[in-house]
């Protein structure tokens, strides 16, 4: 019988940690014995680089919410 995704979840934890180093703030994921690392950047920053629009008075929130709602 194959296995079912499921099953592959349930043998497997994803931890995190974030970790501020000397020249950024980094999140750490290890999966098993998998490590992924990546950088922490301004929100706003992130969003806009995502394509979503930077106008006057809009918050990194709104931005970001913007671009969370576009990839569901």
């Amino acid at each position: 019988m194959p296995r079912t995704f499921k099953a592959k979840l349930a043998d497997c934890a994803l931890d995190m940690k974030t970790i501020k180093g000397e020249k950024a703030t980094y999140l750490f994921l290890k999966a098993g014995k998998s490590y992924h690392v990546f950088v922490e950047v301004e929100s706003k920053e992130a969003a806009e680089d995502c394509g979503a629009e930077r106008r006057a008075g809009r918050s990194a929130r709104q931005m970001c919410g913007e671009i969370w709602n576009r990839t569901l």
